[in-house]
C-alpha cells in the first residue's frame, strides 16, 4: 500500500474513518473476537469459571439462610472491588500462571472475566435477600392484622359480657 500524503495529511475525518474501519466490528462479533482471542486451555481459565459457576451454587443452595447468602453477595461485591491490585498483580506475575498476558492497563480483561461475573453473581443474591425480605414483611403483616382481629374480638366480648351484667343488674 503506498502513502498518499493528501488522504491523510490534517483531517480528522479520514483518521476517524480509518479507525472505524479499522475497528468496524458489531457487538457480537466483538465478543466472538474477544472469545477466540483467548486460549481457553489454560487451567487458571476453567478454575476461574468453576469459582463463578460454585458461587452462583452457593448462592442459589443459600436462597433460604438470608444472612449466609448475605455473607457470600457482599463477599462477591468485596472481591469486584479488589478487581483492580488483583489485575495489577496478575500484570506483573502473568508469566507464572499463564501462556499469554490478558492483563492490561485498562482491566478490560479481568472486568469481562472476573468482576462481571461476580457481579451478576451479586445481584442474584441481592435479588433472592430482597424476595426473602418481602415474604418476611408479607407474613409480618398478616400476623400483625390477626392480632388485631383477635384484638377486636375480644373487645367486642368484654362489652357483649359487660352489657349483659348491665341486663342483669336492672332487672
Amino acid at each position: 500500500m503506498d502513502y498518499e500524503p493528501d488522504r491523510y495529511s490534517d483531517s480528522t475525518e479520514t483518521t476517524g474513518e480509518f479507525l472505524f474501519q479499522t475497528y468496524d466490528f458489531g457487538f457480537v462479533e466483538s465478543i466472538q473476537a474477544f472469545i477466540d482471542a483467548i486460549d481457553w486451555s489454560q487451567p487458571w481459565l476453567w478454575m476461574l469459571l468453576s469459582f463463578h459457576i460454585t458461587t452462583l451454587f452457593i448462592i442459589i443452595k443459600l436462597r433460604n439462610n438470608t444472612n449466609s447468602l448475605a455473607v457470600v453477595t457482599f463477599s462477591s461485591m468485596i472481591l469486584t472491588g479488589f478487581a483492580k491490585p488483583i489485575n495489577t498483580l496478575a500484570q506483573n506475575n502473568w508469566q507464572k500462571f499463564s501462556k499469554e498476558n490478558y492483563f492490561d492497563e485498562g482491566g478490560a480483561f479481568i472486568s469481562i472475566l472476573f468482576s462481571f461475573p461476580l457481579l451478576c453473581n451479586s445481584v442474584i443474591g441481592i435479588v433472592l435477600i430482597l424476595n426473602e425480605i418481602l415474604h418476611l414483611l408479607r407474613k409480618a403483616r398478616i400476623a400483625q392484622i390477626k392480632y388485631q382481629r383477635g384484638k377486636t374480638s375480644i373487645l367486642e366480648e368484654k362489652r357483649k359480657e359487660r352489657q349483659e351484667r348491665k341486663d342483669e343488674k336492672s332487672l
